[in-house]
């Protein structure tokens, strides 16, 4: 074989190699693709069951966040995270509800609400069906605070009424202590933009995004002077926060945002590396926290 024809050869093999590494790749990215029971079939969920009794139920909301987030942001947050984790921890993902509880944002066009024991009874009887049919271990992934009640009771009922165990996935709860400076960025602010940027960029409308005017209450500021010498006092300024207008504590979204945001800082300020530094850190913990769990198990046997 001559030289030209050495080389010729040569660069065939390697044309050739880079197919079947391209093709490897592909392959390699369809095993690590989310499990949803939406886009599987009863036998894809059946061979699923032979090997695991584990499922993600994202629960999040369809209410306002301001100009320049979309009203779906904590469930795209929640269903998102959801499908990271499945593609990393190989778990099946049923998302059930698209609407949340969120009645303290209705002053703002598009928000959708369920009451609390509706959607806990959604949910209840969903877990009810995915019980029957094998699942044991159910994990509650909350994108909205306003669900944190409805998700505790759901979880309660599950664990004292059928066989099978639930938890919060990522369950973080709001310690008692006083607020630094900048400490309010609660809804659709720096945080939950940032988040959004790194997710689901294509629906953020950073030109819309502006700094609200934040009015707290004379009863809320009240609790927030006290909150900054007694921090034990501070549960009772956010009870007077995300509360139906009727109740008169002036905590509605319209009453206490001039735009829906919840925030002292500027959205503007957001970042996709803010937002993907916040989600890789807690899918991580939720990966690591299913793989224990798994390996409890397998311990056990």
């Amino acid at each position: 074989m001559g030289k030209k024809a050495k080389i010729e050869w040569g660069c065939l093999v390697f044309f050739i190699s880079g197919i079947f590494l391209f093709l490897g790749a592909g392959n390699s990215e369809d095993a690590s693709k989310p499990l949803i029971l939406q886009e599987m079939t009863w036998t894809d969920v059946k061979e699923y069951l032979s090997a695991s009794d584990m499922v993600i139920i994202p629960i999040g909301s369809t209410e306002q966040h301001g100009p320049h987030l979309p009203l779906g942001t904590d469930s795209y947050i929640a269903t998102d995270m959801a499908k990271m984790i499945s593609s990393r921890a190989g778990v099946l993902v049923a998302p059930v509800v698209l609407a949340g509880y969120s009645v303290y944002h209705s002053g703002f066009s598009g928000t959708l609400s369920l009451k609390p024991e509706t959607m806990e009874q959604v949910l209840y009887e969903t877990a009810e069906m995915l019980i029957k049919h094998g699942f044991r271990r159910i994990m509650f992934l909350n994108g909205h605070g306003g669900n944190t009640i409805v998700q505790s009771k759901v979880i309660h009922r599950i664990n004292h009424n059928t066989e099978a165990i639930a938890v919060a996935l990522g369950d973080y709860a709001r310690g008692e202590t006083a607020p630094p400076k900048d400490w309010f960025d609660q809804h659709a602010g720096v945080g939950e933009t940032s988040i959004m940027l790194f997710l689901e960029p294509e629906l953020v409308h950073m030109d819309r995004a502006e700094k609200p005017k934040i009015q707290f209450t004379p009863q809320m500021r009240k609790y927030l002077m006290l909150g900054r010498k007694h921090p034990e006092l501070m549960g009772i300024f956010w009870s007077l926060l995300a509360t139906p207008e009727e109740t008169g504590k002036g905590g509605a979204s319209h009453q206490l945002s001039s735009s829906g945001v919840w925030s002292f800082s500027d959205p503007k300020l957001a970042t996709k590396e803010i937002g993907e530094r916040d989600i890789i850190k807690r899918v991580e913990s939720a990966v690591n926290f299913i793989q224990t769990w798994k390996q409890v198990l397998q311990e056990k046997k």
